[in-house]
């Protein structure tokens, strides 16, 4: 409040009559007491018998709190007092008090005249019939304190621009304005960094900070004043775009945010690159909230992100749809492993030299959906990898297979030597309990280290780190095999390769399929056997489908074999009869 001393009174009266307005009635003088005391400002009003409010007392708080003399405006009617307030209601709320007993509370007044300015929050109340008091106290600073904690609350502290509260609220704002006007547009864009912990982890949080404020001023050029750039998680932005003539113009602005972002950032004199995955959710898609919306467009940033990073993908319904269905199978597995809802099954490895051995199995895990029937893996495991769930797959399928296993052997004492194939998740291995649980499982399975043998996709091996080696090593020396599935899908070194406790490589299906078409993938499976043969490992062709496939397999050396050409993947009770039928074939043979 910026309140001025009246250079002269708009009227005084004499001293005596001063003095006969303050002191003149008793009940009045019951007040002193409160008008002195009080830290608020109170201000006494009378109500005289023709209607007029007279100013008749006030307290040395109420001269604090409006930087004037009070006593000068004693005895004044209301609207010579305080003009500010003749077009206001006060007037005749003051009446009521006095009249009628009752009570007004307002926690914002707006009073302006020509020496006042403020804003007050007033509680007046009847002293007694005809006399009321009002009591106020500045919320000016209050005010502005307000709105600067308000700002605070809604600002990034570390980039300046919007937080997460104040991009909801816009958002929010956005979607009221879309229903009450048909030609209102407005889009979402969602912007994640690609990679962004590397900068961390390799230069420091020092560093990366530096890089996220630049992101955040990038952005800020590269759209429009009244649009709304938010900083919502550590590497996470969003672009509220709002009132624009054509859905052209969002994807016009992701072009110039992805120029902007393909500028090298500088910090502390080194040059680093950054991309980044964006969704964009336009206004005309459905959203019932702003949550919604934003949810919207970060699904189409993560689907971005899924195929491959740096690129822009937009919201759509059958997105939803297929999120919503991935969300509801992620749920159902903890149900379905609980309730038993999974299974393995068993495809035969053979080795195919001079005489046909059953060299064992690779244990497959299906799932047995209550209601959507049989799930393959291919679509349940990616799903389980990206929620962390296949781990305890990985672990349930580890056990399961050792202990069937463990029963063919008592059973068939020519499967002493069987091995069991069984996937390992590049998940698995980094948790803390990894060694003691696979030692768990073949104690409590029986089954001895030398017949499991763990495959392991060529991609993961080449991202495992030092102690992630060392477990392998921990576990080779305990009898286990290893495998690498899918070889040569991946960019494996030889170097690198050396460096890993492996027994077996096997060929993907994918080179199987293709040995009939062409030379060059003739050459590359010649090369992956010749490379397996270098390094003292035996390979296996997976996906063998037909008598052609074999005899070229057979000619480039490779003994091992699985596919359909030999057997489908099998239930327990199916491979047991393989079991017992290749025995019989042997014997007879």
């Amino acid at each position: 409040m910026a309140a001025k001393l009246p250079p002269k009174a708009a009227k005084t009266e004499p001293a005596e009559s001063k003095n006969t307005l303050r002191n003149s009635k008793g009940s009045e003088r019951r007040y002193q007491n409160l008008l002195h005391s009080s830290p608020m400002g109170i201000h006494l009003f009378r109500l005289e018998e023709d209607g007029r409010l007279v100013f008749t007392g006030a307290n040395p708080a109420a001269d604090k709190l409006m930087h004037m003399d009070n006593s000068r405006l004693l005895g004044l009617p209301l609207e010579q007092a305080f003009p500010g307030l003749t077009s206001t209601e006060a007037p005749e709320r003051f009446r009521k008090v006095c009249a009628d007993n009752a009570v007004w509370h307002t926690e914002q007044f707006e009073y302006r005249d020509q020496d006042i300015a403020g804003s007050f929050e007033l509680h007046c109340f009847q002293v007694e019939p005809g006399l009321c008091a009002c009591m106020f106290q500045d919320r000016s600073e209050r005010k502005i304190m307000e709105t600067r904690l308000r700002h605070l609350t809604q600002q990034d502290p570390l980039t300046g621009i919007a937080n997460r509260t104040m991009c909801l609220e816009r958002i929010g704002i956005a979607l009221q304005r879309a229903k009450r006007r048909a030609d209102y547009r407005h889009a979402i864009i969602y912007i994640d960094l690609d990679r962004f912990k590397n900068i961390n982890d390799t230069l420091g949080h020092t560093a990366g900070d530096a890089v996220l404020v630049d992101v955040a001023r990038r952005l800020r050029a590269s759209v429009r004043e009244l649009d709304t750039v938010a900083r919502i998680g550590s590497d996470e932005f969003v672009v509220l775009m709002e009132e624009f003539d054509s859905y052209k113009r969002p994807i016009q602005a992701i072009k110039r945010i992805r120029y902007s972002l393909s500028e090298p950032f500088v910090v502390e004199g080194e040059q680093i690159t950054v991309t980044a995955s964006i969704g964009l959710a336009l206004g005309q898609d459905l959203a019932g909230s702003a949550e919604e919306a934003l949810r919207n467009a970060n699904l189409a940033m993560h689907h971005a992100k899924a195929l491959g990073r740096n690129r822009i993908k937009s919201f759509t319904q059958s997105l939803l749809r297929q999120t919503l269905s991935v969300v509801r199978l992620e749920n159902d597995m903890d149900r379905g492993l609980a309730r038993g809802e999974f299974f393995l099954e068993f495809q035969p490895i053979l080795r195919l030299g001079k005489t046909r051995q059953l060299f064992g199995f690779e244990a497959l895990a299906r799932w047995r959906h209550p209601e959507r029937g049989l799930i393959m893996p291919g679509e349940f495991i990616p799903v389980a990898e990206d929620s962390g769930k296949v781990v305890e797959i990985g672990y349930w399928a580890l056990r399961e297979a050792s202990r069937i296993l463990t029963k063919w052997r008592e059973r068939y004492p020519h499967l002493k030597d069987a091995m069991m194939s069984v996937n390992l998740s590049p998940q698995q291995v980094p948790k803390v309990d990894f060694l003691p649980r696979m030692r768990e499982i073949l104690k409590d399975t029986r089954l001895p280290a030398q017949n499991l043998k763990l495959e392991v996709t060529e991609t993961a091996l080449m991202q495992s780190g030092s102690s992630v080696i060392a477990k392998l090593h921990e576990l080779r020396a305990m009898g286990v095999s290893f495998s690498v599935d899918d070889f040569g899908t991946g960019y494996s070194s030889l170097a690198y390769l050396t460096r890993l406790p492996l027994d077996h490589l096997k060929i993907d299906l994918s080179f199987v399929r293709m040995l009939e078409v062409g030379k060059d993938n003739l050459e590359i499976v010649r090369a992956i056997i010749q490379l397996a043969t270098s390094l003292r490992m035996d390979v296996v062709a997976e996906g063998v489908e037909n008598a052609t496939q074999h005899d070229i397999l057979t000619g480039l050396g490779c003994e091992y074999f699985q596919g359909y050409l030999f057997s489908r993947p099998l239930s327990e009770d199916r491979a047991e009869a393989f079991v017992q039928t290749f025995m019989s074939e042997a014997i007879s043979s």
